[in-house]
């Protein structure tokens, strides 16, 4: 099994790890105040509305006169912003007195922040709004080395109602500049939460400052309030960690840190799903150029658990940065492209409907081993006018001729990507060699017949993981036809059967077939050992009744 850990779907690991985030001082760059604040009118306390029908922000202290009541429900008088999100990450925003928003309003308009705290991060967070409806901007992050980083096209969502991004902060009320009439909408307007993540090559590099234009036509008007950083701290660890295993192998790699550490990387080896303390005493240690880690003569269908950090000097560690594989797994990923949906009606499909177009996927069983369990996993995503509640799909194993026992169906009333994650299915257990899986996708809205317009499956997240193990005889009708001994075996293994043995192939636990002898039809056959390493093996005996297997150990 090989899977790159983006994210850990199936797996999770227990993980503490305390993020380091630090808000950006803007130096320069506001150009409005869109917060109405104190004892004054909005109009005067404001310079311009956040969107293109006089409305404002207003603090907690807000009052057109001195006998109105102040707001309970305005932004805080600290300008602080917590993130519901992500522990830790805060927003500072600027004075309510002065300018406090970089407004950008018409197509091609531009506006640039300055820090007066530049630091090194590995990613960015931009909080902002669109006021008026939703806008789209891109930008550049600068670095002190006048290298810059692109912003692709980002939206940025209308402040009332939108889900589309983080909300950091809602529900904090508005008020009219020309009337003074302060509103309350339920959970409106809201301010959002953009991540930006910093390249690998720029994250030593300390950030100096950022900039946006606007690039949609439509009337929304971007407000951004504020920017804070994660840190990327004296010790960076490593990252972009892939795993691969085998029945009884494992193996952990990763891209280096972006500042190479002194004493190389400490590792974690564990069952043990459990984050180890930083006073951990490491399992080992590699070099800081050596970027990789492989186990042997693991457990077959263990879950194995690694962590890894840099170690940059006395007192001076990194986090422990998590990975994770199980022995006997078997990741296959769909390497055909986008699957077609087929249109069907809601009420008609069930697990019987026939699909004319579904993603066929092959998967190959080690040699000497079964299924023990599957697991499938995909992403939908919708197109024009389509709903993710208009999916339909369901995994059937061709070679077994069995199928998931219910058909799972897309949520919302809206377009967008939902990812599908089944596991523990049976329907492909004992099986071996070349298993054949079929992906059935529907759409019950848009046209007919198969298309990629309204729905569709996207062909690079379709994979099927497999769980197997050794193949092993344990029925008693067959140990009276077959019998192996003595096992555990030293020089000499004995094959007695009650058919005409055939051919005798023996095979090391990766599948590999390392010994054979023919059988001469005889119903005893011995098989030398003495030359082979301790472990375990795998003998299978031909005969006229087919082939028969069962694992041995060598000592």
């Amino acid at each position: 099994m090989k899977k790159k850990l983006l994210f850990i779907l199936m797996f999770p690991i227990y993980v503490v790890s305390a993020q380091d985030y630090t808000p950006l001082q803007v130096s320069s760059g506001y150009n409005a105040d869109v917060i109405a604040d104190g004892i004054n009118p909005a109009a005067v306390s404001t310079t311009i509305a956040v969107d293109n029908a006089d409305y404002n922000f207003m603090s907690a202290d807000y009052q057109a006169t001195d006998t109105d009541t102040p707001p309970s429900y305005a932004l805080p008088l600290s300008g602080l912003i917590e993130s519901p999100d992500l522990a830790g990450l805060s927003y500072q925003l600027a004075p309510y007195y002065d300018n406090n928003s970089l407004r950008i309003e018409n197509e091609g308009d531009y506006g640039a922040f300055t820090f007066s705290n530049p630091v090194m991060a590995t990613k960015v967070y931009v909080m902002a709004c669109s006021g008026s409806g939703q806008a789209t901007m891109i930008g550049y992050i600068y670095f002190s080395d006048s290298t810059f980083q692109e912003i692709t096209a980002t939206v940025v969502p209308d402040w009332f109602f939108s889900t589309a991004l983080p909300v950091v902060a809602s529900g904090f009320g508005r008020v009219n500049r020309l009337t003074d009439a302060v509103e309350n909408p339920s959970g409106n307007p809201r301010l959002y939460q953009i991540e930006i993540a910093i390249l690998p090559e720029n994250q030593a590099k300390t950030i100096t400052g950022i900039d946006f234009t606007k690039t949609s036509t439509a009337e929304g008007t971007i407000n951004i309030f504020a920017v804070s950083a994660e840190v990327l701290g004296s010790c960076p660890g490593p990252s972009g960690f892939e795993t691969g295993s085998t029945a009884t192998t494992g193996s952990v790699s990763w891209n280096p840190a972006v500042i190479s550490p002194v004493n190389g990387y400490d590792y974690y080896f564990s069952t043990d799903p459990t984050t180890p303390a930083a006073s951990q005493t490491p399992t080992g240690n590699v070099s800081s150029s050596t970027y990789s880690l492989n186990f042997g003569n693991l457990v077959t269908g263990q879950h194995y658990y690694v962590w890894v950090r840099s170690n940059c000097g006395t007192n001076d560690t990194g986090s422990w940065q998590p990975a994770d594989f199980i022995t006997g797994q078997l990741d296959t990923t769909y390497p055909d492209g986008d699957i077609n949906t087929l249109f069907i009606t809601a009420a008609n499909i069930n697990t019987e409907s026939e699909n004319t177009c579904p993603g066929l996927l092959y998967v190959d069983v080690p040699a000497g081993y079964k299924i023990t369990s599957t697991a499938v996993s995909y992403d939908m995503q919708t197109a024009s006018n389509g709903w993710k509640a208009e999916q339909r799909s369901i995994l059937v194993c061709n070679t077994s001729g069995l199928k998931e026992d219910a058909i799972s169906s897309g949520t919302g009333n809206t377009g967008g990507t939902q990812s599908y994650l089944r596991e523990g299915l049976t329907i492909a257990n004992d099986l071996t060699g070349s298993v054949e899986f079929e992906l059935r996708a529907w759409r019950t809205y848009g046209n007919t017949d198969c298309d990629m317009v309204y729905n569709r499956v996207l062909g690079d997240t379709f994979k099927v993981t497999i769980t197997y193990e050794a193949l092993l005889n344990t029925d008693n009708l067959e140990r009276e036809k077959f019998n192996i001994y003595p096992n555990p075996v030293h020089d000499v293994l004995t094959i007695d059967a009650k058919e005409a043995i055939s051919e005798v192939r023996l095979y090391n636990m990766l599948g590999q077939q390392i010994g054979s002898k023919n059988g001469m039809n005889a119903r005893k056959v011995q098989l030398g050992t003495a030359e082979l390493s301790n472990g375990t093996y795998i003998v299978k005996v031909q005969t006229a009744l087919g082939t028969r297997s069962m694992n041995i150990i060598k000592n």
